[in-house]
């Protein structure tokens, strides 16, 4: 029987049992001589990066638990270990040594099929559908979402061209590919011993194939179908039949067409020297150090053919991978350097609070792999079994990858196995050598750094033109590389080597409904290059200022001096908005501790108090969270928390000043600005989601709907739901709390729901409109009864999306204007979607927004609801001008982003009619 702690390592490589630790090595948690410096792995070193992974088989699981349950008084003795490490030991059983990359197939006991094994599985009460899995070519067949006889063209503003990322694909009418299903017989489960076979039948099949395990694609018909041949398999001289059926032959609009593409196009990069690091290539050997920061910047792309109005087109955009220059390894002695006592304990907590959850890449093989615990235990003299053999991690390495590990005393990281790797059986941990690792990404630290960013920025944020002129070029390489082209060729594939040029539609300014001196309603306007209208608000007041006569203002004696300076520039900006701010209640605490805030808060807190405004001397995101905790929940008044960082420049105090009247305005139930919207009856409501930090598992389900016909009023509220499947399950409670909200505030329902839903993918959109849109349908019923069906339109909102959009002006490549429009050729013929360029940008390339249009009820033209959409990106109270999604969708994400990250229950009901969240 196996013991706990053993484990496999991965590199290609074996996958085996680990031995315990020898005699001869360190005990977990003794610390060295102090002649000697500490090592990670030792008690209070930092440990060098191997990788291997500890995969136990069902069986031996509970084996292990049972060895765990009688060991349990050991267990308890071991105080030192946080419990992440505890959990992950007695997780780690053995496996087999089969090498991951061998071509031997896995023995069935005795060689007939598993039938009792396979009986006696359980798939759990999760309530889950089975995983069924989808034949390759599925992903690339779009469901039917546009409803028939409905125009999803809009024909409103100036027409215009533009320049995209994407590229034809082109396949000659005369050329023909076939497909043939492929059946091994006996049966085969190895892919790796498939691929080998069918490599040797390219004298009867031909050189010019694709296969994918199942599917062959053929460029020419073989002349007996089925076809029948025979081969050997390589390790046990085994004759195996295959046998290839025809199916249908390949055309240019089919999505087996895409399939191959994609296929070759992976190829193509192959070819090309790039290096693929999980889903997309990367050039390393143009990869860019920022030294000064100790990261590297390494270019790649991002690919995709698919079927557009346009026909297959390739979609092509620069991205960039951030890698640490210092390994694991490094970041360990670092951190351990850091302490300033022998506190082995801390130092554990610490490391696994810095690195379990991160993603790290192994630069070898340039494999990424999540750090999900640290095994202290182990080193990389601990030992596996490989092909029957024990072989230490440190051996593997030097005999398969040639490398050396030069710290024998750092511990392990450890990797659980995806969901990929469970449905094909393996179910051992793998573990990793911190000196072989590097971590991917920034680090919170890093992206709060302002310099950190600039610096970045230098490299990764990209101008119109050179993005086009890198586009292209790379297009060109592929059209005149010898390699690439030996690819391509043999399946008469083209790639277009100029960017596809497209039409598009170009909105005016808004206009934005305001006050002025006299309290009339007026209208302003801005520059729409810029979209920025802060200058146009100067003398006009608010559309509707709430008086702030009764208000706190809480600091620490050493923020005085900037209290005072707050309390007075916001009287004076508060007067030319329209907004009338008396004096405050000041409070002074004798520390900046968080008991102190929240005491003076409860002490001095009356019914009467509309406003709450913290200065605070940093960020520590614990006093932060204890503040909002009080008067979000405990007790609800709207809060601003002002950092004393922010007050420091005189010069620019009664700018920051009237962003923070504005804040509070729309925080006590105040409308900053408005703008005309021919409708009547309706509601638009904005859905986001964000994963709770606290509660693991969970997201936050935020929704904020609008109450009055100018969409500057909203109601909010939230609920909590699975992190896994990202749909909110609560949906129908809040909905009917929205609507019967808008009834209190209008004295009737709405006729028609405009809702912008963030936060989900493509792949998700089936499951959102069975779940999502029918809890809507049902939370009507309940506000209003079965009479009461109120006309729906469902917007699916996407920001991460590859697509870019150019415009060229007097032979220059810039940016699209906000307000840019488009929905034809890089649209879908199966969707009603187009993009929106709302924003303005200063630096790099503008993204547009997708909207997808899953169900329309509403009866208005594209124009309307893209006029809609468009007009509802001006509505962001927090920003003095256009953002990226419509307004109710920023607020829901600010909301969500509140509870996740700070509140972590939910708000009390007496703000939910606030924007207290801004």
């Amino acid at each position: 029987m196996s013991e706990p702690g053993q484990g496999r390592a991965r590199g290609r490589g074996g996958r085996g049992r680990s031995r315990p630790q020898t005699a001869d090595q360190p005990a977990p948690g003794q610390a060295p001589p102090p002649s000697q410096p500490l090592p990670p792995g030792a008690a209070g070193a930092a440990p060098p990066v191997g990788r291997g992974r500890a995969r136990g088989v069902a069986a031996r699981q509970a084996a292990a638990q049972q060895q765990q349950q009688q060991q349990q008084p050991q267990i308890s003795q071991m105080q030192q270990q946080p419990q992440a490490q505890a959990e992950a030991a007695g997780a780690m059983v053995g496996g087999r040594g089969v090498q991951r990359g061998g071509g031997r197939e896995r023995p069935s006991g005795n060689g007939g099929p598993p039938t009792a094994q396979m009986a006696g599985m359980s798939l759990g009460d999760s309530g889950d559908a089975p995983y069924r899995r989808r034949a390759p070519y599925e992903r690339f067949v779009e469901r039917q979402w546009k409803a028939p006889n409905i125009s999803s063209k809009g024909a409103m503003g100036d027409k215009c061209n533009l320049i995209t990322n994407y590229f034809p694909v082109t396949l000659p009418s005369e050329f023909k590919i076939y497909q043939y299903h492929v059946d091994f017989k006996p049966n085969i489960e190895n892919v790796r011993v498939k691929f080998a076979m069918i490599a040797n039948l390219s004298e009867a099949i031909g050189d010019t194939k694709l296969f994918d395990g199942g599917i062959l694609y053929l460029a020419r018909k073989l002349p007996a179908d089925p076809s029948v041949f025979y081969a050997k398999r390589a390790y046990d001289g085994e004759q195996v039949q295959i046998t290839f059926t025809f199916t249908c032959e390949v055309q240019s609009t089919s999505p087996q067409f895409l399939q191959i593409s994609n296929i070759l196009f992976k190829r193509v990069q192959g070819a090309l020297k790039m290096k693929q690091i999980r889903d997309h290539y990367f050039n390393m050997g143009l990869s860019v150090q920022v030294s000064k920061h100790r990261l590297e910047v390494v270019p790649g792309f991002t690919t995709s053919i698919a079927k557009y109005e346009g026909g297959n087109l390739l979609g092509v955009d620069i991205i960039h991978k951030i890698l640490r220059m210092d390994t694991v390894l490094d970041s360990l002695y670092d951190l351990y350097n850091s302490f300033n006592s022998n506190d082995i304990s801390a130092f554990h907590n610490k490391a696994v609070k810095e690195l379990v959850g991160s993603i790290v890449m192994t630069r070898f093989n340039n494999k990424t792999y999540r750090v999900d615990d640290i095994d202290w235990d182990k080193r990389p003299t601990s030992t596996f079994e490989r092909k029957g053999e024990q072989i230490s991690f440190a051996d593997y390495y030097k005999q398969h990858w040639n490398i050396s590990i030069s710290d024998m005393n750092q511990p392990l990281l450890v990797t659980k196995p995806t969901d990929k790797d469970l449905r094909r059986g393996d179910q051992e941990n793998l573990c990793l050598i911190p000196e072989l690792c590097t971590i991917t990404g920034l680090s919170e630290q890093a992206r709060s750094d302002f310099n950190v960013m600039r610096d970045l920025a230098v490299h990764t944020r990209i101008g119109p033109d050179k993005r086009v002129a890198t586009l292209e070029k790379f297009t060109r390489q592929i059209n005149q590389d010898a390699e690439a082209q030996k690819i391509l060729q043999p399946w008469h594939m083209k790639i277009a080597p100029i960017a596809a040029r497209i039409p598009a539609r170009q909105y005016p300014a808004e206009k934005l409904l305001m006050r002025d001196k006299s309290n009339k309603l007026t209208e302003i306007s801005y520059n729409i290059r810029e979209a920025d209208w802060s200058r146009n608000m100067r003398n006009v007041f608010l559309l509707k200022a709430v008086y702030m006569e009764n208000w706190m203002i809480v600091f620490p004696g050493k923020a005085q001096s900037n209290a005072a300076e707050l309390s007075d520039c916001l009287n004076k900006v508060g007067s030319g908005m329209g907004m009338r701010i008396g004096h405050p209640t000041v409070v002074e605490l004798p520390n900046d501790r968080n008991d102190s805030y929240l005491q003076a808060i409860r002490a001095n807190l009356k019914d009467t108090v509309q406003m709450v405004v913290a200065v605070v001397m940093n960020n520590k995101k614990d006093r932060y969270d204890a503040i909002k905790k009080m008067c979000c929940i405990d007790h609800p008044v709207p809060s601003q928390v002002v950092m004393t960082k922010t007050l420091s420049k005189k010069q620019g105090l009664m700018s920051v000043a009237t962003k923070i009247a504005i804040q509070m305005n729309c925080k006590m139930g105040g409308e900053v600005w408005g703008t005309n919207i021919p409708l009547k009856n309706f509601m638009v409501v904005g859905m986001d989601s964000y994963h709770d930090s606290s509660n693991k598992g969970q997201s936050v389900g935020a929704m904020v709907a609008s109450l009055n016909k100018e969409c500057t009023r909203y109601y909010s509220k939230t609920e909590y739901h699975p992190s896994k499947d990202e749909l909110m399950r609560n949906l129908g409670v809040l909905f009917t709390g929205a609507l019967r909200k808008y009834h209190e505030v209008n004295g009737s329902l709405p006729q028609k729901l405009f809702i912008y839903r963030d936060g989900v993918g493509d792949g998700q959109l089936a499951a959102v409109q069975e779940s999502e849109i029918e809890q809507i349908r049902q939370a009507c019923k309940n506000a209003a009864g079965e009479e009461y069906r109120p006309q729906l339109t469902f917007f699916v909102v996407k920001k991460r999306i590859a697509t870019r959009l150019f415009y060229q002006e007097n032979n220059q490549i810039i940016n699209p204007q906000p307000g840019t429009i488009v929905d034809d050729f890089v649209t879908k013929s199966e969707w009603y979607d187009f993009f929106i360029v709302s924003q303005s940008v200063r630096q790099g390339t503008v993204t547009p927004t997708s909207f997808n249009v899953i169900k329309d009820e509403s009866g208005l033209q594209a124009d309307h609801l893209q006029k809609l959409t468009y007009k509802m990106t001006h509505l962001y109270f927090n920003w003095q001008g256009t953002v990226r999604v419509p307004a109710p969708c920023q607020y829901a994400h600010k909301l969500a982003f509140l509870q996740g990250q700070s509140l972590h229950r939910e708000f009390s009901a007496h703000l939910a009619d606030k924007l207290f969240y801004l």
